[in-house]
């Protein structure tokens, strides 16, 4: 049979000069169903870089060997030309989804492909209908929980139809009834002849599918063979994890330290939670499970003293938990976001752990401190926890957490991203904890880790708490996929947005003459009247204040940052100007560009020949926003999480100058998974076909006529006053 992977030789040093592939020698036959085992650090998600490209053309360093696919070279071709042959979908969702909506983010990659849109639609219909996600396309990829954000991430790749689908850790943050849409997907693909390879960390129906396993070891392949005794050979190899006893529950019949009574959340118009009740003994570990959106995170949320519920209240050893402040909270009560980048804020690992040690009040930290808070731990202590592997980052999260010594301790999905190792060393810090009297919570859908750590399990569905008891009888009563395999369900219509937003064309002439205009406004009077022309246009004229107002709101971020830069490298003066003149450009844009689409904008750009580097920073600043603005609010969650209060009083201002640098680290990090994510999906392609542009209307030009000749009234009436 033909190859439809085969390496030879291949060994691959990243740009610093580490050794990430050594000597990798495998072979996958062309429409196989193969997965991927081994530790984290094996080389496994270096490997998928190799297959579209992105190694060596965007992550650059040294590649030697010889790589074909189905033929192919990839070191010749690069991700442009390779992006609709070999799909690739990321271990980390959020580094995937960069559009308005989740129909937008499926279409950018087919309008590279320079698909008509009647095709276009087509395709993104059969693979919404595939996953079930039809009822998602609208919304926007930040409003979705893990596990639809991975679906949406996977529909992504899928409606380019590749030849070979690579997916990295596919199965993490999905419930059951989206890995068994997923494990029915990828068996349909494969019997249709695609090449299907599959990276994880954990067993499932997906092994009995699978025809080839392959197991990495430091860089290299170890094993390649047959899947049919997958399970045998991962447990010899130490890849799949076996659990250490459970240690008895010590105060399963006691009173409970920390309760939740009554919880009810509304969230954007809609009940989140509902008439929710939780209570956590000393010694207990209980995990909570339920579907993707049950709640579980929104609930995590409020338990952690970060969101206030609409209505109930949660007491900690018989005190009001928003009583108290974030720093005796996180004497108490530690937390582990679901995704551990937005639990950073330090520059170091070894600064991760020290923010918990000092809240201890404890002395300086050491290798044999941090190590007692995670094993091996010490191994990374000077790294940046933004540099680590998936699995590397979820621990160094753990560990700083353990650092503060919590009574309770709530865990988001801790098992994701981590190697049988990892489970198995934080199934026995779990224990410890127990056995020493510490509460726990663990938010999963790993049955699996639930049964072998948890003393009881709680069933989250529609946001109300289904069932109580063992994490066997609780498994019993999970709802099945109404759906089942998607065979006979209708496609819905997306809902489109509402007319009356400005013309794209109208909207960038407006925001020239804008930004022109303030930037050379001297009097008080201009400005002012730039203000107000800014206000009027962006109530009035667009037709969607809703969406200007927002994006001004999630300008804070970058307000903030330039407060922070400029306290810290000019004056408090120069700072004012600064802000006050961004401040004006960021309500200049909001008004003129607040009702378009990221797309929109682009096409726009493309139809007046501007020139590509420019359209893609100013497309790429507009997806970068909202992104920004969720990086802040994680950011300031999680200081406040580990007792830095940042409520806005005055002896807290110093505090807020602390965001600064976390908040540029996570721009940083940003800026590079969104450069990444759009050349894995063909930004580069010559073939890319411009989303058709709305009708240019006679209101567009009342309302670019109308603003054009106020602003020029206002620089007239400037240059008249200047003499």
């Amino acid at each position: 049979m033909a190859a439809g992977v085969e390496a030879r030789g291949i060994s691959y040093r990243d740009a610093s000069g580490e050794l990430l592939l050594g000597d990798l020698t495998l072979r996958i036959d062309a429409g196989a169903y193969a997965v991927v085992f081994g530790e984290n650090g094996a080389g496994k998600s270096t490997f998928t870089y190799l297959l579209n490209g992105l190694i060596p053309h965007f992550f650059g360093g040294d590649l030697k060997g010889e790589l074909r696919l189905n033929g192919l070279d990839p070191r010749r071709l690069g991700p442009a030309e390779l992006f609709h042959r070999v799909g690739l979908v990321f271990q980390n969702t959020d580094a995937q989804l960069f559009g308005s909506t989740v129909e937008a983010d499926l279409a950018f990659g087919l309008r590279n492909l320079g698909l008509a849109p009647a095709p276009a639609s087509a395709r993104i219909a059969l693979a919404a209908r595939a996953l079930g996600i039809e009822p998602l396309l609208s919304r926007s990829p930040e409003a979705l929980s893990g596990g639809e954000r991975r679906l949406a991430a996977i529909a992504s790749v899928l409606v380019l139809e590749p030849d070979i689908l690579v997916l990295d850790e596919p199965f993490a943050d999905l419930d059951w009834v989206f890995r068994g849409r997923v494990e029915r997907l990828l068996c349909e693909l494969h019997r249709q002849g695609r090449t299907v390879i599959v990276l994880e960390h954990r067993e499932g129906g997906f092994l009995e599918d699978a025809e080839a396993l392959l197991i990495f070891e430091k860089g290299s392949c170890t094993f390649s063979g047959s899947a049919r005794e997958a399970r045998r050979r991962l447990l010899q190899k130490g890849l799949l994890p076996v659990y250490p006893p459970r240690p008895p529950g010590r105060g399963a019949a006691g009173v409970p330290f920390f309760s939740a009574e009554g919880l009810r959340v509304d969230l954007g118009g809609a009940t989140i939670l509902s008439s929710v009740s939780v209570a956590l003994r000393p010694g207990e570990v209980v995990a909570l499970v339920g579907r993707n959106g049950a709640g579980k995170s929104s609930l995590i949320r409020v338990l952690a003293g970060i969101a206030r519920p609409t209505e109930g209240r949660v007491q900690m050893d018989g005190q009001d938990l928003f009583r108290l402040s974030p720093r005796e909270r996180a004497r108490k009560l530690g937390v582990c976001f679901q995704n551990p980048n937005d639990q950073f804020f330090k520059a170091t690992v070894r600064e991760e752990l020290e923010v918990g040690f000092r809240l201890r009040g404890k002395g300086s930290l050491t290798a044999s401190s941090a190590a007692v808070c995670w094993p091996g731990i010490e191994r990374i202590l000077e790294r940046s926890p933004y540099r680590l592997s998936e699995g590397e980052k979820k621990q160094a999260a753990i560990a700083a957490v353990l650092a503060a010594e919590p009574a309770v301790l709530l865990l988001d999905e801790p098992t994701v991203s981590q190697d049988a190792r990892g489970k198995q060393a934080l199934a026995g810090r779990l224990g410890e904890l127990a056995r020493r009297g510490v509460a726990v919570l663990v938010a999963t859908h790993d049955l699996s880790f639930a049964a072998a750590v948890a003393h009881r399990a709680i069933l989250l569905e529609g946001g109300k708490i289904r069932a109580e008891g063992t994490v066997e009888e609780i498994a019993g009563k999970r709802s099945s996929d109404p759906a089942g395999e998607g065979a006979g369900v209708p496609v819905r219509p997306t809902p489109r947005p509402a007319e009356g937003g400005v013309h794209p064309f109208a909207g960038l002439a407006l925001l020239a003459a804008g930004l022109t205009a303030i930037l050379s406004a001297r009097e008080p009077f201009t400005q002012v009247g730039v203000a107000a022309w800014a206000a009027t246009l962006l109530l009035f004229g667009t037709g969607s204040p809703a969406k200007g107002i927002a994006l001004l709101r999630r300008s804070a971020g970058v307000l903030l940052l330039t407060a922070a830069g400029g306290l810290l490298f000019f004056g408090l003066a120069e700072t004012g100007v600064l802000l006050l003149r961004l401040l004006g450009l960021l309500s200049v844009s909001a008004a003129c560009l607040g009702s378009l689409s990221a797309e929109a904008l682009a096409a726009a750009l493309q139809k007046l020949c501007v020139p590509e580097g420019v359209g893609f920073l100013l497309t790429a600043g507009s997806r970068y926003v909202p992104r920004i603005e969720s990086a802040l609010r994680a950011i300031r969650d999680a200081q406040r999480a580990r007792g830095i209060d940042l409520r806005f009083r005055l002896r807290n201002l110093g505090r807020l100058t602390a965001l600064f640098v976390p908040l540029l680290i996570q721009g940083l990090r940003l800026a590079d998974e969104l450069a990444l994510a759009m050349e894995a999906r063909g930004v580069s392609s010559s073939r890319r076909r411009p989303p058709v542009l709305p009708r240019f209307r006679l209101r567009d030009g009342l309302l670019l006529a109308g603003g054009l000749l106020f602003l020029s009234a206002l620089i007239g009436r400037e240059m008249l006053a200047g003499g």
